[in-house]
């Protein structure tokens, strides 16, 4: 029984962790590319000049006129390529990750969004409505089509580390997933007055089951 558990243990400790959200896995891993990029750059260049700080430090009667070094072009090629390589790098790296935040699959739920001082509006592809709550399927992506009533807002999700603005007489979408049943926040996150702290959408996550018998629900 003990080993049991123990495989049972380990196979769970292999297996990959769903995030809470998407796209925020994207943006995760594109500032953890940038970040180690960063600091590999700094060693590179920090330590060797920490190093020949110390190394050729001045010392009385030692050194006291400068060698002359002659070389050819070969490190100057090395630091052009390089940082080339890097930069070309990063930018194909970080369309591919904006993409991916950016597009909604292609099975989104496609859900109207209306902001309005001081709350949001969901319109749901039945034509069913809901007032200040976002009732969407766990595990599925939801793709929000937003636009205002009034002034400029704009929606945003914490966990999904996504946010849109809501522009009177446009359309703008943005997608997201929960893959855990529950309860979240959404915000406004464009000032639109006094009572902008207040602007919120309490986010429901259903199973399936819960959403679709939600949805045929009249009201």
């Amino acid at each position: 029984m003990m080993q049991m558990i123990s495989v049972a243990e380990a196979a769970s400790a292999v297996a990959p962790a769903i995030p809470l959200a998407y796209p925020a896995p994207y943006w995760d891993q594109m500032f953890s590319i940038w970040l180690s990029v960063a600091v590999g750059i700094y060693l590179v260049v920090a330590v060797p000049i920490f190093y020949f700080l110390y190394r050729y430090r001045y010392r009385p009667a030692t050194n006291e006129q400068g060698a002359v070094e002659k070389s050819g072009h070969g490190i100057e090629v090395l630091w052009t390529v390089i940082p080339l390589i890097i930069v070309i790098y990063l930018a194909v790296q970080s369309v591919a990750f904006y993409t991916e935040q950016r597009t909604p699959p292609a099975n989104s739920l496609p859900v109207k969004a209306e902001g309005m001082m001081w709350s949001w509006q969901f319109e749901y592809p039945n034509g069913k409505r809901s007032l200040a709550e976002l009732y969407v399927p766990v595990g599925k992506p939801v793709k929000l089509l937003l636009t205002s009533k009034d002034v400029i807002h704009a929606f945003h999700i914490p966990e999904a580390k996504v946010m849109e603005d809501a522009v009177p007489g446009r359309v703008t979408e943005m997608w997201f997933q929960f893959n855990e049943t529950g309860e979240y926040r959404g915000y406004c996150r464009e000032y639109c007055g006094t009572a902008h702290a207040y602007m919120l959408a309490t986010i429901k996550v259903l199973t399936a089951e819960e959403f679709d018998e939600w949805l045929s629900q009249s009201g």
